[in-house]
C-alpha cells in the first residue's frame, strides 16, 4: 500500500469517494428493493430458491475472478497495461478455461437445487459477470469514474425494473434473467470500450510477465475467496440442505445492514491515504485511527441500538410480518455490528502485514466451521449465526493483539475506550427510551419512520462534522498523491 510513482493528483478523497459510492450504491439499492418486493409478494419457497441462486453466484463469481479485479487495482496503470501486453495466449486460454469451468459448475448447481432460472442462463450470467468485474476495475484504474458510475446506474435501473415486472407478473423468472443477461452483455461491451481507450493511452508500457506478480496474485485471490466464504459460507451450505422456505427465513434473518459496508470502505480508504503521508509517525497514525473509530461509533452504535430495539417493528414493516420467525436470527447476527466501529486491519495493511491479515481470516473461517454444528444442535439456526458472531469477535481480538505487538503498545491504548463507553451507554439509553415512548403512542409504521429518521439525523450530523473537517478524515492533504489503486482499496 505504499505510494507508487505515476499517480495523478486528486483534490479531496470526498470527490473520488462520491463516485465510488455511486458506483456501488445504486446496484445495492436495486438489490435491496428487489429483496423487499419479493419477500412481501412472492411465496417463501420461491423467494428461498431465488436467493439460493444469488448466494451461489456471490461465492462462485469471486472464485471465477481469481482476485483479478483487486490485482488490477494494486498497481499503477502503466504496470497493469504492461501485464496485459505480457500475457501469453496459453495463459489467456487457461484463465478463460477456468472461468468457463466455474460457470459450468454454477449451471449444474442450478439443476441440482431446482433453481427458478435455466441452467444455461445461470452459467452464461456468471461467464459474463466475471470479465465485467475485471474490466470495471481496469476502467477505475483509468479514473473513468463517471462513465462506470453511469453504466452501473443504468444496470441498476434494468435490475429494479425487471424485478418490478416479475412481482407484477409481467415477466417470469427466466425472462427476468434474460433481461439481466442482455444488460450485462451491453455493460461488458461498454466497459470493453472504456478499457480499450485506457489501454491505448498506455501504449508506451513495456510488456511484463505474469510470473512477476505471482506472489501478490496468489495472496490476493486466496484472501478474497476466504473473505467471501466467511460472509456467505453459512448461506451457501444451508441452501443445499434446508427446504427453500426455511432457507428464505434464515437468509432474511442474517441480512447484512444495507450500505454500511460502503461507508466502512470509504473510511478505510481515507485512513490508508492518511497513513501513507511521508514522515508521519506511528503515534499520529494511531491517533487518526482512534479518531476514525470515534466518528464511526457515532454512526454504528445508534444504528445497532435501532436495529436491536426496533427489530420486531422493522420486520413487520419491511416484510409485512411474513418473516417474523427470522427476528431471533436477526438479533443474534446483529451482535457483530459494534465491531464495525473500528478498522482492525488498517495499520496492519499499511505495514504490509498481509500474511497476518490472511491468517486472521482463515482462523476466523475455521473457528466458525468448528462452532457451527455444536451451536446448531444447541440453539438451532440461531446457533449457526452465533458461530459467526463469536468467530468475528475472536478475529478482531487477534488483529488487535497483532497490531499492539507491532506498535509495542497495550491493546487498550489502541481503542478510544472513553468515547466509546459514553456513546454506547448514551445511544443505548436514548434509543431504548425513544422506542418505549413511540410504542405507547404510534403504530409500528410510524415507529420505524420516526426512529429511523432520528438515527438518520444523527448519521447526517456525524457526516457533516467529518466533511467540515472536525473529524479530519474525509479530506486528503493537497500535497499527497492519490493513485488509482488506492481508490480501489
Amino acid at each position: 500500500m505504499m505510494p507508487k510513482p505515476g499517480g495523478s493528483t486528486s483534490g479531496t478523497l470526498l470527490g473520488n469517494s462520491a463516485y465510488i459510492f455511486l458506483i456501488r450504491f445504486f446496484p445495492a439499492l436495486a438489490s435491496v428493493a428487489a429483496l423487499v418486493w419479493l419477500s412481501r409478494y412472492m411465496e417463501p419457497a420461491y423467494y428461498g430458491r431465488y436467493q439460493s441462486f444469488w448466494v451461489q453466484w456471490q461465492v462462485l463469481q469471486v472464485v471465477a475472478c481469481l482476485g483479478l479485479p483487486t490485482l488490477v487495482l494494486s498497481y499503477p496503470a502503466a504496470r497493469v497495461s504492461g501485464l496485459a501486453k505480457g500475457i501469453t495466449r496459453k495463459q489467456a486460454a487457461l484463465l478463460g478455461s477456468w472461468m468457463l469451468l466455474v460457470a459450468i459448475g454454477f449451471a449444474l448447481l442450478q439443476q441440482y437445487v431446482g433453481s427458478p432460472f435455466g441452467p444455461w442462463q445461470a452459467g452464461t450470467f456468471l461467464l459474463l459477470s466475471t470479465p465485467v468485474a475485471v474490466l470495471e476495475a481496469f476502467a477505475l484504474l483509468g479514473r473513468q469514474l463517471r462513465s462506470v458510475a453511469l453504466l452501473n446506474v443504468a444496470y441498476a435501473g434494468v435490475f429494479g425494473l425487471s424485478h418490478a415486472f416479475l412481482v407484477g407478473r409481467l415477466l417470469n423468472s427466466e425472462q427476468l434473467l434474460g433481461w439481466l443477461l442482455v444488460a450485462n452483455l451491453l455493460r461488458l461491451v461498454a466497459l470493453g470500450q472504456l478499457a480499450r481507450r485506457h489501454y491505448r493511452s498506455q501504449e508506451s508500457a513495456v510488456p511484463i510477465q505474469l510470473h512477476t506478480v505471482q506472489s501478490l496474485w496468489m495472496h490476493t485471490a486466496l484472501n478474497e475467496v476466504v473473505q467471501m466464504l466467511f460472509r456467505w459460507v453459512d448461506k451457501f451450505a444451508l441452501n443445499f440442505v434446508l427446504p427453500a422456505a426455511l432457507f428464505a427465513l434464515y437468509f432474511n434473518g442474517t441480512l447484512d445492514v444495507p450500505f454500511l459496508p460502503l461507508l466502512l470502505g470509504a473510511t478505510g480508504s481515507a485512513l490508508l491515504l492518511h497513513f501513507n503521508q511521508p514522515g508521519l509517525p506511528d503515534a499520529e497514525r494511531l491517533a487518526t485511527l482512534k479518531s476514525a473509530a470515534t466518528v464511526l461509533s457515532a454512526i454504528v452504535f445508534p444504528l445497532f441500538f435501532f436495529l436491536l430495539f426496533f427489530r420486531y417493528e422493522l420486520f413487520g414493516v419491511v416484510f409485512a410480518h411474513r418473516y417474523d420467525g427470522a427476528v431471533p436470527l436477526f438479533l443474534v447476527s446483529s451482535l457483530v455490528l459494534p465491531l464495525r466501529a473500528y478498522n482492525f486491519t488498517a495499520l496492519l495493511q499499511h505495514k504490509g502485514c498481509g500474511r497476518v491479515i490472511t491468517t486472521g481470516a482463515l482462523l476466523d473461517l475455521l473457528l466458525a466451521f468448528a462452532l457451527m454444528y455444536p451451536l446448531y444442535r444447541l440453539l438451532g439456526l440461531s446457533g449457526v449465526a452465533l458461530a459467526f458472531v463469536i468467530s468475528t469477535y475472536c478475529q478482531a481480538g487477534y488483529y488487535l493483539a497483532q497490531t499492539a505487538q507491532l506498535l509495542g503498545q497495550s491493546w487498550v491504548d489502541l481503542l478510544p475506550c472513553r468515547p466509546w463507553l459514553f456513546q454506547f451507554v448514551g445511544f443505548g439509553i436514548g434509543l431504548f427510551l425513544l422506542h418505549s415512548l413511540l410504542a405507547a403512542v404510534f403504530s409500528e409504521q410510524l415507529m420505524v419512520v420516526v426512529g429511523g429518521s432520528g438515527v438518520g439525523l444523527v448519521v447526517l450530523l456525524v457526516v457533516w462534522r467529518a466533511k467540515t473537517g472536525k473529524a479530519g478524515l474525509l479530506h486528503t492533504p493537497t500535497s499527497e498523491k492519490v493513485t488509482p489503486e488506492r481508490i480501489g482499496h
